[in-house]
């Protein structure tokens, strides 16, 4: 099995515009180790006549594909995809909207954009059994690609979960968008990672802050009306994929009520785990990145065990 430093880059040659756009601060030292992550993926841009999806992979094995959060990109997996890529085959896209890839539409169907997302999966993985992963946003996004591919998805890890029938906290974000100033900017772009996705101040360092700014500067979609919507119980009660869940204990949009939670998983599945992780926010897997490595392997090998 090859291990992620001898995966070669590909890159794009499809001669579309892609959104690349990154803003000068993207070459600060402390985004480096994105960059570097970024240059070592296996690019691919699979386009529907809905829109296109650029997509991600890292190393070799079992396909483990991974969709990021609302205002996000696959950076949201940054701290997952060096130790994932060890034993996976590791798939993460830019959900249409966000990133590099295209606009989906104005109102961001997620009818539409699960079909952009299984069309790039039936390219990149054909007929292969593949494990889901998805944060927040993309957990709702995932519980409907999981109704086209249902059959092929041999097990899906939902993270900081949304948009279901659960009680959850109202959480304010500044806004950035009037701050000319890029520092000011910084600084804005910090207070809503303490707000929504980081539990411990001072677990908020300048990466994650970058990487922050780079995917709420590049989002243009509004993930609010699908998420109140509450897709995901009716999604998963159609698709009968088996579960798994993840939370932080402290996540700003779930707690304290993950007895809730809890229950509902068990309603879908009765044999999901339901991991819960000390001293973390939204963000989990940034915030205790070990933790969460181990907790999600755990995830991942019960699917296999499930599956014997």
């Amino acid at each position: 099995m090859r291990t992620l430093e001898e995966t070669t880059s590909v890159p794009d040659t499809t001669g579309r515009s892609l959104h690349r756009a990154l803003p000068e601060w993207s070459n600060h030292a402390a985004f480096s180790p994105v960059a570097d992550l970024d240059r070592a993926a296996r690019r691919t841009e699979v386009a529907t006549d809905e829109g296109f999806a650029v997509w991600r992979e890292w190393g070799s094995g079992p396909a483990l594909v991974m969709l990021h959060g609302g205002a996000g990109s696959w950076s949201h997996f940054f701290r997952q995809i060096r130790f994932l890529a060890q034993d996976y085959r590791v798939i993460v896209p830019d959900l249409p909207g966000f990133g590099d890839s295209a606009e989906c539409n104005p109102e961001a169907d997620p009818h539409r954009m699960a079909r952009i997302l299984a069309a790039g999966l039936e390219r990149l993985t054909g007929a292969e059994r593949f494990h889901l992963v998805g944060f927040s946003y993309g957990g709702i996004i995932g519980s409907f690609v999981s109704r086209l591919v249902a059959p092929r998805i041999g097990g899906f890890v939902i993270v900081g979960g949304v948009g279901f029938e659960a009680r959850r906290q109202d959480v304010a974000l500044s806004s950035w968008r009037h701050i000319s100033d890029a520092e000011q900017r910084r600084v804005r772009h910090r207070q809503n990672l303490q707000a929504i996705m980081i539990a411990d101040p001072a677990r908020i360092d300048e990466t994650a802050i970058l990487i922050q700014q780079s995917n709420a500067e590049r989002s243009r979609h509004d993930t609010r009306p699908t998420a109140r919507s509450k897709p995901l119980t009716a999604n998963l009660d159609a698709s009968r994929v088996p579960l798994a869940a993840i939370w932080g204990e402290h996540d700003q949009l779930a707690a304290p009520y993950f007895d809730e939670r809890r229950a509902w998983l068990a309603a879908r599945d009765p044999d999901a785990p339901f991991k819960l992780i000390d001293d973390a926010g939204h963000w989990v897997q940034y915030e205790a990145a070990d933790a969460f490595n181990a907790a999600l392997t755990d995830c991942l090998r019960s699917f296999a065990k499930r599956a014997d």
